[in-house]
């Protein structure tokens, strides 16, 4: 009686385990959203200084810079690339040294393409007039809602007084 009971449990168990192969949908979550390369510029001009602040040795802060200008992504999805396309608009927050302005870099890059609206958070460090880190989107909307993504990011910022022109290039992937 126990070898069949033993015989059971096993059948039972295999036609389980066919089940689950057969039918994925039932034990298994579904596979995660495809992954699509990105990769974008944006360039564009001061619109507002921002406020600049002294925190004391020689450290400063500028909050709510903002540029403002074009940004042309490109991507494997169609999605992604109409998304990354459009006007942009970045609200910039530094904390840096002086003489040589290194320190930290933050700022939310808005893009307001033909589908919706795309905001990117980006964090990283700035050396002298330019900056790098990392870049994820925090809000998407309209026809990019579905958009999420993250990767790397460097900018540069024109160091001639006269001249306000940014340069952000970005990379990365973006799921929807």
């Amino acid at each position: 009686m126990t070898r069949n009971l033993q015989r059971s449990l096993s059948l039972g168990l295999s036609l389980l385990a066919a089940a689950i192969v057969s039918f994925p949908g039932i034990a298994v979550a579904a596979p995660m959203a495809a992954s699509d390369p990105v990769f974008g510029a944006a360039t564009g001009s001061i619109d507002d200084e921002g406020e600049m602040l002294p925190t004391g040795n020689g450290r400063f802060t500028i909050d709510d810079r903002i540029y403002s200008g074009k940004s042309l992504g490109r991507s494997v999805g169609s999605l992604a690339a109409a998304c990354f396309t459009g006007d942009v608009r970045s609200v910039e927050e530094w904390a840096l040294e002086a003489p040589r302005m290194v320190g930290t870099h933050e700022s939310d890059v808005t893009i307001r393409s033909e589908r919706g609206v795309l905001t990117l958070r980006l964090r990283g460090q700035m050396e002298q007039f330019t900056a790098s880190g990392t870049w994820t989107v925090v809000r998407a909307s309209g026809g990019c809602a579905a958009l999420d993504g993250d990767g790397k990011y460097t900018a540069t910022y024109s160091s001639a007084p006269s001249r306000s022109d940014f340069r952000l290039t970005f990379d990365g992937d973006a799921q929807s």
